[in-house]
């Protein structure tokens, strides 16, 4: 009796797939699955801002953030917003979205920075009380850094300008 090797070689496949399956971790899976599809995600929306479509990029970026929460790429994904913004000419935004960064990071250089970022979009926006707060808040809270002279410079930058305005 001579059996087929193309059923044989379907059956060991078969075989080895199902075992394979069996074998693997399926919250492993999806975690992986995740991360992939953030990635082809996040990849989408820097098409569409390399493209200058920034409208399709922020929705994008948006629903990355609504569906992949604590994702890797999630600081990538928030400066990319913040470009978009800043293209578009949406200087609220940009600065809340600068803001939010801070508080999602706020023990990182990084963060730190978009803090700094935020206030000098909150002058831009004439939230001068604001921004105040916010260089008050870094050269306070944060000791040789380039970020808190920068803040610092800032405030006395305002200073001088709200007495100008008041002469």
């Amino acid at each position: 009796m001579r059996q087929n090797p193309k059923y044989l070689l379907f059956a060991l496949l078969l075989l080895f797939g199902f075992r394979e399956i069996l074998a693997s971790d399926p919250i492993e899976n999806f975690a992986k699955e995740r991360v992939k599809q953030g990635e082809l995600h996040y990849k989408k929306a820097e098409e569409f801002f390399k493209d200058g479509n920034f409208s399709k990029s922020i929705e994008t970026c948006k629903v990355f953030l609504i569906l992949y929460p604590s994702h890797a790429r999630e600081w990538d994904v928030r400066k990319l917003l913040s470009s978009n913004y800043r293209r578009t000419g949406d200087t609220l935004r940009l600065a809340e979205n600068e803001l939010r960064l801070y508080k999602e990071f706020p023990n990182t250089e990084e963060g730190l920075e978009a803090y700094l970022i935020s206030g000098k979009t909150y002058v831009r926006l004439g939230r001068e009380d604001l921004a105040a707060k916010i260089f008050s808040d870094i050269t306070k809270n944060t000791f040789a850094s380039k970020i808190a002279q920068e803040a610092e410079l800032e405030l006395t930058q305002m200073e001088i300008l709200g007495e100008s305005k008041n002469k």
